[in-house]
């Protein structure tokens, strides 16, 4: 039995996509972190920009930590 499983990446880019459709004058800033913003949400224990910045670990590593905080907040 084969399982698909969907990286963060993919979903990133699926809701890249639909903000896109449903927003067409969006900010390309706003719209590259916002779909890590949302997932982290799910992902997080809280939504505390801090919880949501450590579940986004891997797609933020070589930014500082601080860094991705101030971005979600």
């Amino acid at each position: 039995m084969n399982l698909i499983y969907n990286t963060q990446e993919e979903i990133a880019s699926n809701i890249k996509q639909k903000l896109k459709e449903i927003i067409p004058n969006i900010r390309k800033t706003v719209l590259n972190i916002l779909p890590y913003i949302l997932i982290g949400m799910f992902d997080s224990e809280s939504v505390v920009a801090s919880d949501i910045s450590k579940s986004l670990k891997g797609s933020f590593s070589l930014v500082q930590h601080e860094s991705v905080v101030k971005r979600i907040r």
